[in-house]
């Protein structure tokens, strides 16, 4: 834009002293104060560069059910052990999915410790927070429970459960039709110490719920064969129940169908 006003400006002078000199008008001159320039310094802020850091290494993405350290074939192997297999086997079929299905109403019967009590729902309380379990809740109406539940001396239990049960410290029967569980008796003995106490209530309950096997796999399980007194289940106990109950676990499915449901779920 300054390239073309210049020119013209420069011809309006000269034309105007031309008409002057024509006409001798005296030229009156003008000087002009000098040009200033006012220079302003740019002030430049002041970057700060973030400090060096070391790259971080990038944490792979696992769903809710991976343990770290536990691959999702040493979960396949663990949970065809407890799920799909059973130490008794009256009839139908062990290597199937059985679970609840309905809510579980159960009945205390016998004598029972205040500690019996708060292990007992404890576990409840945790089962009742499982994704897809139906609920499980204390009732006072025979006629409504579907899990009756004996603290008596070790006569009894074998009285109530039968005789392949002698010499046991607790034991647990379930019924199911359609591989879905509508029915269950579990038995503890009174006379055992606490301590075993609290570990044989948590793991009759474990297996009445569906994992009917006690594992050889895993020493530190609710469920281990053996004798043993855990006083929790495992992180690898919870899961196993977490994934029998997740919606996608259906009764009645087979080992591969439950693989399939496993590895989907695990990572």
């Amino acid at each position: 834009m300054k390239r073309q006003i210049m020119p013209v400006l420069c011809i309006c002078i000269a034309t105007l002293l031309a008409a002057c000199r024509t006409e001798d008008i005296p030229i009156v001159e003008t000087t002009l104060p000098p040009a200033t320039v006012e220079v302003v310094a740019e002030t430049v802020p002041e970057t700060t560069l973030p400090p060096e850091t070391e790259p971080q290494p990038t944490q792979p993405e696992h769903s809710e059910f991976y343990i770290p350290g536990v691959s999702v074939e040493d979960v396949i192997r663990y949970f065809e052990e407890v799920c799909l297999d059973a130490e008794f086997t009256y009839s139908g079929d062990a290597s199937l999915i059985q679970k609840w299905m309905t809510p579980i109403y159960y009945t205390l019967n016998g004598t029972y410790t205040d500690e019996d009590i708060s292990v007992l729902n404890g576990f409840v309380q945790w089962l009742n927070r499982v994704e897809g379990f139906p609920g499980m809740y204390q009732t006072e109406e025979r006629h409504l429970s579907n899990l009756q539940i004996y603290f008596c001396d070790h006569e009894e239990m074998v009285s109530r459960m039968g005789e392949e049960f002698t010499g046991m410290d607790a034991s647990v029967v379930f019924w199911y039709e359609m591989n879905e569980i509508y029915d269950a008796t579990i038995c503890y003995r009174t006379d055992l110490d606490q301590q075993l106490r609290n570990s044989v209530i948590l793991e009759e309950i474990y297996n009445g719920l569906g994992p009917i096997q006690d594992t050889s796999l895993r020493p530190d399980s609710i469920i281990y064969a053996e004798f043993s007194q855990p006083q929790a289940l495992t992180a690898m106990d919870e899961l196993i129940l977490r994934l029998l109950y997740h919606p996608q676990m259906v009764c009645g499915m087979n080992v591969g169908d439950c693989e399939a449901v496993i590895r989907q779920l695990y990572y």
